[in-house]
């Protein structure tokens, strides 16, 4: 028996949130009417023009009258096995529903609407010998075929059915299934195919739909394809990549074989936000966009998208898959149908509208050449702009009016224009950019000691502006064109030298820098010194970069604070996302380092800094991160760290004598391994950072927490050491283990000075203890 429920309006000032050229005429709480979360959505018109949602739940299907969006109304509702993933689509009088749970394919005959609500139901499984019971989505086209996406067969490609000739009892007609298949639409004989996992989207010939044949794939700019739909015309794709940070990319299609991106846009750029299903409705492309709601943009010029409209169904913002799930632009009222994964549906009025366009070329002022990778900017807007390779860009706003548009290149002085732009009107705005005069600067790296050029060290140089690498040539040098006469930071680093890193004004006056490393073995991940790694885990891969941490804390954001650069060596380092994320799953990961000769120190001591995070799951979370020594013949644990709260979202320094593990030999070589596997799964993640050898200090118990403390650190000049009780003698030491300074201090008398040194990390020993301190400059 199924319940006909008259469902009461909540107005849209239950929330606070953004809305542009879109209007809430209604809503329905799905939380409260069957406390259930919502995904899809699609619409259905019976034959008297009344229109209805086909709403997807995590508990079930609900039908719901929209005729009068004022007053809602739900006149069916079938029940399922719980889940995320509830796809709908619509074809005649019947709807098709998927879902990740093993209910099948759910068939719904529509056609006694709205006369009757007693609607008759039927599950689909696939044929004998070929059933499968779940599927990400579907796609039904004008035709009467279904497309199946992501079944539990084979691979998961897409499944193809006659709906048309018996609709309540598919007919299997048709298989493609080379990849996994998260979502598709098919347009007359050609089948749109988004592949998620191998990140990538194809096209296909579908004439004969018992043999498609493939024809052109394209990787999306995430490498992460979810959803892709296509123009009335068929010249013109569009894409989400459902990730943090990501696109809605336009693409040009008109030769399958080369499929061309024209155009990304972000919702929010700068904040992250996740797109989910894009579908096109003629000149417009509307998004749900999770936790930045529905957005509306512009696509009347693929090649230069335009936001031009937006309604916030969700009430927070964030990196996550919080929000709108699902948009149906299509009612032949243009009621604008969206589900939120926790608000419920919401009957959206759009009002679309085109947007000003400013498009231009951008030259070189001196030569007249075409300037590429210039960055537009319309003040004031979040929606610009960057030059192609013949010089061309395109940009726009929503309303018409006069803005100050900005154009910048490194090596080139900005420019900023004042442009009038007009609703619906391209305006053009030529640009020819002043350049820079350059000067050159030299840096020769030396060895300590010898002073001989040291070949093939990497450099980085870093101003507000310019990032520009490179390594030192046969000489030991590097010539580097630069613009910005200011403050540099400065990276110089070789595996087997300790590396260097400093802050020193550069102008054309400068003319060279020398810098001079101390051998040794050392590596804070600023550059790539040939760690290698094997990943055998499913997800939670090592990476080096910097550490974009996780929402909620747990994994930090930084790396480890005292060492050169912002990068460390991290487990799964996707942006924007749960802890569980990323996370190691389904096997181990290991790094390892470069094979090293420690036979040149007198009693090498290994220094590290690592982090592990280990919660949550079926059961007590029993992972860990274990650091392995090898020598060539053996090889020994000398560190593990399980489950420790306490540590979570915390660099650990840790330093250990080798001797006290191993025979020291000229073949070693560290491995950082942490695993997580089936069936006892927990959150796992690890960090590491900041490597290095020294001579081991004679006395010291280097697991013994520090009591003597430095600031500040890092220090520029003069640190000061507190609980200093009585005259204690002390000694400075570089990161090789070399003495560099010596004295006393005292409770009085407490400071050090280390203003002449170098830039770098430094330890000071007193009282049988060791406190790591960075010199900048």
């Amino acid at each position: 028996m199924k319940i006909f429920y008259f469902l009461l309006l909540t107005l849209s000032p239950l929330f606070s949130l953004s809305q542009v050229n879109i209007d809430s005429v209604g809503h329905v709480d799905y939380a409260a009417l069957h406390n259930t979360g919502l995904n899809d959505i699609w619409g259905y018109v019976d034959e008297n023009g009344n229109e209805y949602a086909l709403v997807g739940g995590k508990k079930g299907t609900g039908v719901v009258d929209v005729t009068d969006p004022s007053n809602p109304v739900e006149v069916f509702w079938e029940p399922g096995m719980e889940s995320v993933w509830r796809d709908l689509k619509s074809f005649g009088d019947y709807a098709y529903v998927t879902t990740e749970a093993l209910n099948g394919l759910l068939i719904v005959d529509l056609s006694p609407l709205p006369a009757s609500t007693a609607l008759t139901t039927n599950y689909y499984f696939g044929p004998t010998g070929q059933e499968w019971q779940s599927a990400h989505n579907i796609y039904v086209d004008s035709l009467g075929y279904a497309y199946i996406f992501g079944a539990n067969r084979g691979n998961g490609g897409v499944i193809i059915l006659d709906v048309a000739t018996d609709p309540m009892n598919p007919i299997e007609v048709g298989v493609f299934d080379d990849w996994y298949v998260h979502d598709g639409y098919v347009l007359g004989d050609t089948m749109y195919l988004a592949h998620i996992n191998d990140g990538f989207i194809s096209i296909v010939d579908i004439s004969d739909r018992s043999n498609p044949v493939l024809m052109g794939t394209k990787n999306t700019p995430s490498n992460f394809a979810h959803n892709i739909w296509v123009s009335a015309d068929g010249q013109y794709a569009y894409t989400t990549d459902e990730l943090p940070y990501s696109y809605i990319t336009a693409y040009d299609i008109s030769d399958p074989a080369n499929i061309v991106e024209v155009d990304r846009i972000q919702s929010s750029p700068g904040v992250g936000t996740i797109p989910h299903n894009a579908h096109v409705m003629g000149d417009f492309v509307i998004t749900s966009h999770y936790s930045d709601g529905v957005v509306i943009h512009d696509a009347t010029y693929p090649y230069n998208l335009i936001e031009v409209g937006d309604y916030d169904t969700y009430p927070a913002q964030n990196l996550d898959y919080d929000g709108c799930w699902g948009a149906y632009p299509y009612l032949p009222s243009g009621l604008l149908l969206a589900t939120d994964r926790t608000e419920g549906l919401f009957l959206l009025s759009p009002t679309y509208e085109q947007g000003a366009y400013l498009e231009g070329i951008v030259t070189d002022a001196s030569t007249t050449s075409p300037i590429d990778l210039v960055d537009i900017e319309i003040v004031g807007s979040d929606q610009n702009g960057t030059s192609n390779v013949t010089g061309f860009y395109a940009a726009g706003v929503l309303n018409s009016g006069t803005y100050d548009v900005t154009f910048s290149k490194v090596g080139y002085f900005p420019q900023t224009v004042s442009v009038s732009l007009t609703q619906g009107v391209i305006t053009t705005q030529d640009v020819a950019l002043v350049p820079i005069p350059p000067f050159n600067l030299t840096v020769k790296v030396r060895e300590a000691g010898t002073n001989d050029p040291i070949i093939g060290a990497d450099i980085l140089l870093e101003c507000t502006l310019l990032e520009t690498s490179g390594q030192s040539n046969g000489l030991g040098e590097r010539n580097f064109t630069l613009y910005y006469e200011e403050p540099y930071r400065i990276y110089v680093g070789k595996w087997g030298y300790v590396t260097q890193c400093f802050d020193q004004a550069i102008d054309q006056n400068t003319g060279e820098i020398t810098v001079t490393l101390e051998p040794g073995f050392y590596d804070d991940f600023t550059f790539d010194f040939g760690w290698s790694t094997n990943n055998l885990a499913a997800t939670g891969h090592w990476e080096r970069g910097k550490p974009n941490g996780s929402n909620g804390g747990g994994t930090p954001s930084f790396d480890a604070p005292i060492d050169c650069g912002e990068s460390a060596f991290v487990t799964g380092n996707a942006a924007g996302v749960d802890v569980d994320g990323d996370d190691v799953d389904g096997g181990s990961v290991t790094l390892i380092s470069p094979v090293m000769d420690l036979t040149v120190y007198t009693d090498p001591q290994v220094n590290y800094a690592r982090w592990f995070y280990t919660q949550f799951g079926p059961s007590q979370p029993d992972d860990s991160l274990k650091v392995m020594v090898s020598n060539g013949v053996t090889m020994a644990q000398i560190d593990i760290i399980g489950e420790d709260v306490s540590t979570f979202g915390a660099w650990q320094y840790v330093n250990l004598r080798l001797q006290d593990y191993i025979t020291v030999t000229s073949t070693m070589q560290f491995f950082f391994r942490t695993s997580d596997f089936d069936p006892d799964i927990n959150i796992t993640e690890a960090g590491v950072d900041m490597f290095f050898i020294n001579e081991h200090v004679v006395g010291i118990d280097e697991k013994e927490l520090t009591r003597i403390q430095a600031f500040p650190n890092p220090t520029n000049g003069k640190i000061e050491l507190s609980n200093i009780e009585s005259e204690q003698s002390y000694e400075v030491l570089d990161a090789s283990g070399k003495i560099i300074r010596s004295g006393t201090v005292s409770k009085a008398l407490n400071e050090i000075d280390i203003e002449s040194v170098e830039t770098g990390l430094y330890f000071v020993h007193v009282s049988d203890q060791i406190i790591k301190i960075f010199k900048t400059n």
